[in-house]
């Protein structure tokens, strides 16, 4: 294939303009409704799930639309509804608001990281596109890095005001990625369609034929399990657990998210060079020790007569070895689905692949809430540590399911 190396650069402008808006309100919806708005934490747990389950309604019809009129038109219109209701979310007071503005971004969300990914497919021939990921990844959360620091600077439980206006940028960064989209990537590779369909002549194989890849459905319960542990955790809960259990200051929870990000951004060449020596199913076992590692220092911030100081450092340190294990299931989650994939039918195998996020974020947050809630919330550690140790398992033994070339791509079973 003719790699699309300006498109490529594009997507990256892009990533890394939205990204920093993102940064500023990552680690703090949760906060934000329990603090500053008010609302009990399970009441925010339940609020933060309506976008999951609006990407669980919504991530399947986005891939049949994808398939049909192009993942970059989809992209498009995930990044607008994206940006416009995160800025409505600055403006929110009363649950029922917050469930609303919450659940469109979850619409916008389902549509635009699958499209991200199939997108890549397009523009990066595929002996790179684990390498891509893993760039685009390390991009991502350079943005991401900043943003937080920024945040952690500014915002305040004490100046509502504060939390408004990260929100509003956030919201503007995201239109700003989707003008660079519509306006850069019109004429781009992946906008449109893949010739062999269109609207007048959808394709009929559809989800039936996708759900029918053994080795898919094994991926997606590694998945599953890793969202669930993991990223459906990492941003709300453990921002609340650090402020409303152990005392952290919003500060904290800024440093600590600009730290995660900052050591994915410095492994990111040591990742790139282990897409071409590891087996993609150890990356997943990486992942979960590293993860299981993370959420039991989490665990030692509570621990009695610990110093202010190491407080904060456990903290800060727990989503430092949290953002070790995202380099290593960043470019496998990003790749794998995509080499699965035939071509007609690569934006529903990447919005299946959504769709588990979306699982993950309907379950996590409000079992989140009701254990840090509870008389025991060191029982939410327990609970993310034995789930990122059995994700790690289950990633572990796909190598029984994937071919080889998959598995270690551009090696052959003689290498490995």
């Amino acid at each position: 294939m003719v790699e699309d190396r300006r498109g490529w650069r594009l997507v990256l402008f892009g990533t890394l303009i939205s990204s920093i808006g993102s940064g500023l309100t990552l680690p703090f919806l949760v906060v934000y409704l329990h603090s500053i708005r008010h609302m009990s934490l399970p009441v925010a747990g339940l609020i933060v799930a309506a976008s999951g389950v609006t990407g669980l309604a919504t991530g399947t019809m986005g891939g049949s639309l994808g398939d049909r009129i192009g993942v970059g038109r989809l992209l498009f219109g995930g990044l607008l509804i994206s940006g416009l209701a995160t800025i409505a979310l600055a403006g929110v007071h009363t649950p029922w608001s917050a469930v609303v503005v919450v659940a469109c971004i979850g619409m916008g969300e389902s549509v635009t990281w699958p499209a991200l990914n199939a997108l890549v497919v397009s523009q990066r021939a595929s002996q790179d596109r684990s390498r891509a990921y893993a760039v685009r990844f390390g991009v991502l959360n350079g943005g991401l890095g900043v943003g937080a620091l920024i945040a952690g600077s500014v915002v305040s439980l004490h100046r509502p005001v504060s939390f408004e206006a990260i929100y509003l940028v956030d919201g503007l960064s995201t239109l700003v990625f989707g003008m660079i989209v519509g306006i850069g990537l019109r004429h781009r590779p992946g906008y449109r369609a893949y010739q062999a369909q269109s609207l007048d002549s959808p394709t009929k194989e559809g989800y039936r034929v996708v759900l029918m890849d053994r080795r898919f459905l094994a991926w997606l319960i590694a998945l599953a399990l890793f969202v669930f542990s993991g990223y459906a955790m990492v941003d709300g809960a453990w921002a609340a657990y650090a402020t409303v259990i152990v005392h952290a200051s919003p500060q904290i929870v800024g440093i600590g998210f600009a730290v995660n990000t900052g050591v994915i951004v410095i492994s990111q060449l040591g990742v790139v060079h282990a897409t071409r020596h590891w087996r993609r199913t150890t990356m997943l076992a990486g992942v979960g020790v590293l993860w299981s590692i993370a959420w039991l220092a989490v665990g030692l911030a509570d621990l009695p007569h610990l110093a202010h100081l190491e407080v904060d450092i456990a903290l800060i340190s727990s989503l430092g070895i949290f953002g070790l294990g995202e380099t290593l299931l960043s470019p496998v989650a990003g790749a794998l689905p995509n080499d699965l994939a035939p071509e007609r039918l690569r934006a529903r195998y990447n919005a299946l692949s959504s769709t588990i996020w979306a699982a993950g974020t309907v379950l996590g947050p409000p079992i989140a809430g009701v254990l840090l809630a509870s008389s025991l919330p060191l029982s939410w550690v327990v609970l993310v540590t034995a789930g990122s140790a059995l994700a790690g398992f289950v990633g572990f033994n796909l190598r029984r399911v994937l071919p080889s070339e998959i598995d270690r791509p551009g090696f052959s079973e003689t290498t490995g």
